[in-house]
């Protein structure tokens, strides 16, 4: 079975969940059963390249510009139109307004599936705008993915899908084996410049992800915060750290290798992620946590974040927004390291049980099988009860918290 993957933005440009996430399922797959090419724009295209850790095809065709929070191509559509025609199955990963256009070129007889990653939250006039658009397309697609129980039950896009084409398949995350060196001098390299048990932030500064509320929380406690990821509005975050007075105990390290990443977890006492509107529908970096051994610190906004995490017992889930609640979580974590390592134990099998890379591709194969008549069913997400007469879609099934 081939499976064209499609999304806007590859890891090369820029850092986000939903490439780790395609990247994560193509490593999930055991005996290669399914072959995963992934369609995208980027600035120096067209290119195609074969990366040496992800096991998947990446395509990409050059990006012609932006409009509207939208990238999109001119010359996007042969190309996309001749890797659609060998492929099996195209999903395409939503909200990308540009897919629409595409889609026009898939052969009628190909399922077309998508994985719908978020709401659209901070743009009000474009989500009035584009919603009707994303919801007639959803209603011609074969099936529609929800990244968790939870966001399939808040979304209001998601609740308007039909209930007999609308899946759960849980994310996760790929940890490679074959980096244990390379993690190893790294954490030795940072250990020396930062020193252990601090508060670390993974992943770019987007507007939602609360990096500025991780930033004032740190008024309520005397823990130190490392932000790991793309900053592109650095200087305000610096600026932010000296008006709440804590700029000394904040530090900036920008991008990070995927070995320096691994490294920082170890030496993390808990990870922060305080998420503010629904654009975080999941927070892979949580995940991630749980797979280091390490508790999270998250925000309740109706969205997989506290599904991910569970409140005392794999970290710890405040309300959004809160900078004294997020300062308590954190100094909680920085005075009790016995309660925190206890969390991180209890983090680490619910990552074993529920968001492997593997668990995540057998979710996804099953949903694949199903739409090409194979007759397999798709397998539960960790916490959805999948009655076998609703094939594991979503809507119908009991959800337990």
């Amino acid at each position: 079975m081939r499976v064209l993957h499609t999304f806007k933005v590859y890891d090369l440009e820029r850092e986000g969940g939903v490439q780790r996430a395609i990247t994560a399922l193509a490593a999930g797959e055991a005996g290669g059963a399914v072959e995963h090419d992934f369609f995208t724009l980027a600035d120096n295209g067209p290119w195609t390249l074969q990366p040496n850790a992800d096991p998947l095809t990446v395509h990409a065709a050059r990006r012609t510009g932006r409009c509207c929070a939208t990238d999109f191509s001119v010359s996007a559509r042969r190309r996309f139109r001749a890797l659609a025609r060998e492929a099996d199955i195209v999903h395409y990963h939503l909200p990308w307004p540009f897919v629409h256009w595409l889609d026009r070129a898939v052969p009628s007889e190909t399922p077309r599936v998508a994985t719908y990653h978020a709401d659209i939250c901070r743009n009000p006039l474009l989500k009035r705008l584009y919603e009707p658009m994303m919801e007639r397309f959803l209603h011609r697609l074969d099936a529609v993915i929800a990244t968790s129980p939870v966001y399939a039950k808040t979304s209001p896009v998601l609740q308007r899908v039909a209930p007999e084409r609308l899946y759960v398949a849980t994310l996760g995350v790929a940890v490679r084996d074959d980096q244990g060196v390379a993690v190893d001098q790294a954490q030795a390299d940072l250990r020396a410049r930062l020193g252990e048990a601090f508060m670390l932030f993974l992943g770019a500064t987007r507007r939602y992800k609360g990096a500025a509320v991780a930033i004032e929380a740190l008024r309520y406690t005397d823990a130190r915060l490392v932000i790991a990821g793309e900053c592109v509005d650095r200087a305000a975050f610096t600026a932010h750290a000296g008006h709440c007075g804590v700029a000394d105990r904040v530090v900036f390290l920008g991008r990070v290798s995927e070995a320096q990443k691994w490294a920082l977890l170890r030496l993390c006492r808990a990870l922060v992620m305080p998420s503010t509107l629904r654009s975080e529908a999941f927070g892979l970096a949580l995940v991630e946590a749980g797979a280091a051994e390490r508790p999270a610190i998250t925000c309740e906004i109706g969205t997989g974040t506290s599904y991910v995490v569970r409140h005392g017992e794999t970290g710890w889930v405040v309300p959004p927004h809160d900078a004294p609640a997020l300062g308590a979580a954190m100094a909680q974590a920085q005075a009790d390291p016995a309660q925190a390592a206890a969390l991180g134990r209890a983090g680490f099998a619910r990552y074993r049980n529920c968001f492997t890379a593997t668990a995540y591709a057998q979710r996804m194969h099953g949903v694949y099988d199903d739409l090409i008549g194979q007759g397999r069913t798709a397998p539960a997400s960790c916490t959805a009860i999948q009655p076998p007469e609703t094939n594991g879609r979503g809507p119908r099934n009991g959800v337990n918290s």
